[in-house]
């Protein structure tokens, strides 16, 4: 996707690995992170605080995250409806892989 003719200038990984795999192909490309493109993790493990640059990442509750999803199994499993449920939102920790976009 970076090597498209107009390339992102941000991109959100699925995970932390995939992230700092991420910033390494960015960088093999030329790429400079974040002054070139921003790179957002979805997790948060201590990986992020392991690399350099640091990585930004969306985070989540995971104990309340698995509670409500939890409940909801249990009510469905005991023959109750399938209902809309409101998980918390996740928060963006921002840190040294994420900056202004690049001029497009």
């Amino acid at each position: 996707v970076l090597e498209a003719p107009d390339p992102p200038t941000a991109l959100i990984y699925d995970n932390d690995v995939m992230a700092v795999a991420g910033v390494a192909a960015a960088a093999g490309l030329g790429f400079s992170v974040p002054a070139d493109v921003s790179v957002v993790a979805w997790e948060d493990s201590a990986l992020c605080r392991m690399v350099k640059p640091w990585l930004s990442a969306l985070s989540r509750d995971s104990v309340e995250f698995g509670r409500t999803a939890a409940t909801e199994l249990t009510a469905l499993l005991d023959g109750g409806p399938a209902r809309t449920v409101r998980v918390p939102v996740p928060r963006l920790i921002e840190r040294d892989s994420t900056g202004p976009a690049r001029p497009v």
